[in-house]
C-alpha cells in the first residue's frame, strides 16, 4: 500500500506573518501527541509576540505617565503600570480565540501608534513606534504570502487565466517602472520576476506556485522510480523490491507506457503505483511550456496509464522536477498532486553506485521520498544497493 504525502498541518500561528512564514505543524507518525483544537499557538510566535507587545504596551503606560505626572511618575510607574496594563487590558478586550484575541490587540496598539503620529507630542517613545510600524509590516508581508498562496490553489481554465493576469499585470509593472522611475527600476524589477519565475520553476521543492510534496505520512522511506517502463530495467527492479518488501512509485513516461503496456500492467499487479511523469519528458522545455502544450503532455500521459494498465494516477512529477507556471492548475483540474522528493543522487548522470547509494540512504528519515531512475545504465545495480542499505538500516 502507497502511502498519501505528507499534508502540512495548521502551524496554529494566530497573527499572518508567522501562519505564512511559521512552516507547518508536523507529528512524527505513531507519535502519541494529541493536538487540541485550541492549543498554544506557534512557539516561535509566542516568544515574538511575548517581547513585542509588553515592550510596546509599556511604552504606551510610559508614555500616559508621562503627561500625567513628567518624567518620575513615568519612570518609577512604568514597570508597575506595565504589569497592571497587561491583565487589565487583557481582560477588558476578552476574544473567543487566540486569533481574536490577537487582531483586538493589534488594533489597540495600532491605534496608539496612530494618535503618536497625528495627535500627540513626542515622549521618548517613537523606538516604540518604529517597532510595532516593522511588526505591521511583516504582518502585511504575511497577508500578502496567504492571499499568493490561494490564488496558486486555483484549478482548471479559472487558474490558468489568473495566472496569464498575473503575469501580464508584472510585466506592465515594470514597464511602468521603467517609464516612471527610470530604465534602472525597471531592470530591477524585470530581475525580480526573472528570479520569482526560476525560483518557482527550477527549484524542485519550491511552493511558490503551488503545493508540491518531497514526504510521506508513513513510518517507511518511499521510492520513487522515473522514465519507465523499461524492458530491460522494469521487470528487474520489480523483482529487487519484491525481494526486500518494499513498495514503490514508478513515474512513468506515457510514450513509453504506449509501447510497453504489459510493463505497466506488471507494475500494478505486483503492488506499486504509477504516477504520471508527462508524456513525451520534455526535459529540457517543461518549465518554459504554455498551458496547452503542458495539458497535452499531463492529459494524455493519464490516457495512457489508464488505457493501458486501468487506473488512474494520483501523482504527478515533472521531468527533472521543472515545474511551469501553468504546472498546478493543471494537475489539480485533473486531481493530480504535485509530487518532488526529499532525497537524490542524480543517478542518471552519476555513476558510482555506492556514492548514488550513500546519497539516498544515509541519513535517510521515516517519510522521505527517493528520487531513482530507470534507463540508466546503473538502474539495476542502483536499485539492489539502495534496497540493501534500505534494509539494513531497518534491521537495525
Amino acid at each position: 500500500m502507497i502511502p498519501e504525502t505528507e499534508k502540512p498541518r495548521d502551524n496554529r500561528a494566530v497573527t499572518a506573518f508567522f501562519r505564512a512564514f511559521g512552516g507547518s505543524l508536523r507529528v512524527p507518525p505513531g507519535d502519541a501527541v494529541r493536538l487540541a483544537d485550541t492549543g498554544v499557538g506557534h512557539r516561535m510566535e509566542w516568544r515574538t509576540l511575548s517581547l513585542i507587545v509588553p515592550l510596546v504596551l509599556g511604552a504606551a503606560v510610559f508614555d500616559a505617565l508621562w503627561r500625567l505626572g513628567g518624567p518620575w511618575l513615568a519612570w518609577l510607574g512604568v514597570l508597575p503600570g506595565t504589569f497592571a496594563a497587561l491583565h487589565l487590558v487583557a481582560f477588558t478586550l476578552g476574544g473567543k480565540t487566540p486569533r481574536e484575541q490577537w487582531l483586538r490587540w493589534e488594533a489597540l496598539l495600532t491605534w496608539w501608534v496612530i494618535a503618536q503620529f497625528f495627535w500627540l507630542e513626542d515622549s521618548g517613545v517613537g523606538w516604540a513606534v518604529l517597532l510595532w510600524l516593522l511588526a505591521l509590516a511583516c504582518q502585511a508581508l504575511g497577508l500578502l504570502a496567504l492571499g499568493w498562496r490561494r490564488l496558486m490553489l486555483v484549478a482548471g481554465r479559472s487558474g490558468i487565466r489568473l495566472r496569464i493576469g498575473i503575469a501580464i499585470a508584472a510585466h506592465a509593472a515594470m514597464i511602468l517602472a521603467w517609464l516612471l522611475l527610470g530604465w534602472q527600476s525597471g531592470i530591477a524589477c524585470g530581475l525580480l520576476i526573472a528570479a520569482a519565475f526560476c525560483w518557482g520553476t527550477l527549484k524542485p521543492g519550491s511552493k511558490l506556485y503551488g503545493p508540491v510534496a518531497t514526504r510521506v505520512e508513513d513510518e517507511n522511506i518511499l521510492i520513487t522510480i522515473d522514465d519507465g517502463p523499461d524492458p530491460q530495467h522494469t521487470p528487474a527492479i520489480l523483482d529487487l523490491l519484491d525481494a526486500h518488501g518494499r513498495k514503490a512509485v514508478f513515474f512513468v513516461i506515457g510514450d513509453k507506457v504506449r509501447r510497453f503496456p504489459d510493463l505497466a500492467r506488471l507494475i500494478v499487479s505486483r503492488g506499486h503505483e504509477l504516477g504520471n511523469h508527462t508524456m513525451t519528458h520534455p526535459q529540457s522545455s517543461m518549465w518554459r511550456l504554455g498551458p496547452a502544450r503542458t495539458c497535452r503532455e499531463i492529459e494524455d500521459c493519464n490516457r495512457a496509464i489508464e488505457e493501458a494498465a486501468g487506473v488512474k494516477p494520483r501523482w504527478f512529477r515533472a521531468p527533472v522536477g521543472h515545474r511551469n507556471f501553468f504546472t498546478h492548475p493543471i494537475a489539480a483540474e485533473l486531481g493530480l498532486e504535485v509530487v518532488a522528493w526529499e532525497r537524490r543522487a542524480y543517478d542518471t548522470v552519476n555513476r558510482d553506485v555506492p556514492g548514488i547509494v550513500r546519497k539516498l540512504t544515509a541519513g535517510a528519515a521515516p517519510g522521505d521520498i527517493l528520487l531513482m531512475h530507470e534507463a540508466t545504465p546503473v538502474a539495476v545495480e542502483a536499485a539492489e544497493g539502495v534496497l540493501a542499505a534500505l534494509s539494513s538500516n531497518t534491521d537495525h
